[in-house]
C-alpha cells in the first residue's frame, strides 16, 4: 500500500462507525467555536480597553466559571426533565444574545453580571451535548464520538483565536458580534438538520433505586471529579493567565497572542482523532490521564527557568499534548460511569467540576500574579497538578484491584 493509501486507510478507520447525527453535532460545535473568541481575549480586553485592574479582571473571569457552574447544573436537570434536544437549541440562542449584550456594557458590575449570564445560558449546552453523544452513538464509539466532538471544537478554536486577534486589533466590539452571531447560527443549523430524539433514563423502581443511581452517592466518581477539577484549574491558566503573560511580560500584540493560542487548536485538530483511535485500547483510561497531567506540569515548569518565543511555543505544545491525552478519557470515563443511570445528573456534575475550576483559576491566578508574579503562579500550579496526578493514579490502582 502506497503512502496516500495508508493515510486514507488511517483516516477511514479513525472515523469508522460514527453516526450521521454525531457529524451534525460536530459541525454545530465547529460553527459555534469558530466564533468563540470573547473568553480568550477577555482578560486583555478588560485590562487594556476597560482599564480594570488585574484582580478586578480575575473576579469578572470567575463569573464565567460561576455561570458555567449554575448553567451545567440547570442543564443537567433540564436534560432529565425535558430531554437534551430543546436544551441544545435554546442554550445556543440565549448565550448568543447574552454575548451581544456583554459587548455593549462597560460598568464593572454590569460586565460581571452579563459575563455570568453568558456561561449560565451557554453551559446548559454541555450536559445536553453529553447526553446527545450518548443517544446518537454506540457504546463502542464513545471515545471516537467524543474525539470527533473535540476535533470540531478545536478546529473552531484554531480559527477563533486567529480571527479574534485580528478583530481585536481593529475593534473589540467585533469580537462580541462574531461570537454572538455564530452561537445563533449554530442553533439554526442544529434545529434544521439534527433529527429529534428524546432521552429517557432507564426505569427505576422507587426512590431507593434513584438514590442508588445518583452520582452524589458514587464515592469513587466524586473523588475522580475532585482530581479532574484540580487538573482543570491548572489547565484553565491557558485561557486566563497566559494572555496576560503574553501581553505583560512579552508585550505581544493581540494578533500574536491569537496565533499562539491557535497552536493549541491546530495540534488537537490535527492529531487527537487519530491518536485516540490507535491508543484507546492500548492502556487504561487512568494511565492516559496521568500521562496528560505529567505533560501539563512540564508545560508550566518550562516557563520558570527559560524565556523566549521558542519556550512559549514549547509550553503551548505540551499543554496541547496534555489536553489530547487527559480530556477525552476523562469524558469517556464519566459517560461509562453513568451508563443508563441518571445521565443528566452524572454529566452535569462532570461539567460542574470544570465550572468550579473555571471559578478558581482566574481568582487564584490573578491574585498570585498581582502579589508574587508569574513564576510563582507557574510553580504553584505545578504543585496543584501534582496533587491531581497522585489522586488519579491512586484511583486507577484501586479500580484495577
Amino acid at each position: 500500500m502506497n503512502r496516500s493509501g495508508k493515510i486514507s486507510h488511517i483516516f477511514s478507520n479513525a472515523y469508522a462507525g460514527i453516526s450521521r447525527e454525531m457529524w451534525i453535532l460536530a459541525i454545530t460545535m465547529l460553527i459555534n467555536r469558530c466564533g468563540s473568541m470573547v473568553l480568550l481575549f477577555m482578560s486583555v480586553y478588560m485590562t487594556v480597553q476597560l482599564k480594570f485592574s488585574i484582580p478586578q479582571a480575575g473576579f469578572v473571569l470567575a463569573m464565567f466559571g460561576a455561570g458555567s457552574l449554575a448553567g451545567a447544573f440547570a442543564g443537567g436537570k433540564l436534560v432529565d426533565r425535558i430531554s437534551f434536544y430543546p436544551v441544545l437549541v435554546w442554550s445556543l440562542v440565549l448565550s448568543g444574545v447574552m454575548i451581544l449584550i456583554l459587548g455593549l456594557v462597560q460598568q464593572y458590575y454590569v460586565v460581571a453580571f452579563f459575563t455570568f449570564m453568558v456561561t449560565f445560558t451557554g453551559d446548559m449546552f454541555r450536559p445536553a451535548n453529553s447526553a446527545a453523544i450518548h443517544a446518537y452513538s454506540k457504546p463502542e464509539n464513545y471515545a471516537q464520538s467524543i474525539a470527533l466532538n473535540r476535533l470540531a471544537m478545536n478546529l473552531g478554536f484554531t480559527v477563533g483565536p486567529m480571527l479574534g486577534g485580528f478583530l481585536a486589533q481593529k475593534s473589540y466590539s467585533f469580537l462580541f458580534w462574531s461570537d454572538g452571531l455564530t452561537c445563533i447560527l449554530a442553533a439554526v443549523f442544529l434545529r434544521m438538520l439534527l433529527p429529534v430524539r428524546t432521552y429517557t433514563k432507564s426505569n427505576t423502581a422507587g426512590s431507593e433505586k434513584v438514590k442508588q443511581n445518583s452520582p452524589y452517592h458514587d464515592r469513587h466518581y466524586l473523588f475522580f471529579l475532585l482530581f479532574t477539577s484540580l487538573y482543570a484549574m491548572c489547565f484553565f491558566q491557558f485561557i486566563t493567565a497566559f494572555p496576560l503573560y503574553f501581553k505583560n511580560e512579552y508585550h505581544l500584540s493581540e494578533q500574536s497572542i491569537g496565533l499562539l493560542m491557535a497552536l493549541n487548536g491546530v495540534g488537537v485538530a490535527a492529531i487527537e482523532m487519530f491518536l485516540i483511535f490507535y491508543i484507546k485500547d492500548k492502556w487504561t483510561q487512568f494511565n492516559f490521564i496521568s500521562l496528560g497531567i505529567v505533560l501539563l506540569i512540564l508545560a508550566f515548569l518550562v516557563l520558570i527557568p527559560a524565556h523566549g518565543m521558542l519556550v512559549l511555543v514549547i509550553s503551548v505544545l505540551l499543554l496541547t499534548l496534555s489536553e489530547m491525552l487527559a480530556m477525552p478519557f476523562m469524558s469517556t470515563y464519566s459517560l461509562n460511569r453513568a451508563k443508563d443511570k441518571n445521565m443528566g445528573d452524572y454529566m452535569a456534575l462532570y461539567a460542574m467540576s470544570w465550572s468550579l475550576a473555571l471559578i478558581a483559576a482566574p481568582l487564584v491566578g490573578t491574585q498570585i500574579i498581582n502579589h508574587f508574579g508569574f513564576n510563582t503562579l507557574w510553580a504553584f500550579i505545578s504543585v496543584v497538578a501534582a496533587v491531581s496526578l497522585f489522586g488519579i493514579y491512586d484511583l486507577g490502582k484501586k479500580q484495577l484491584s
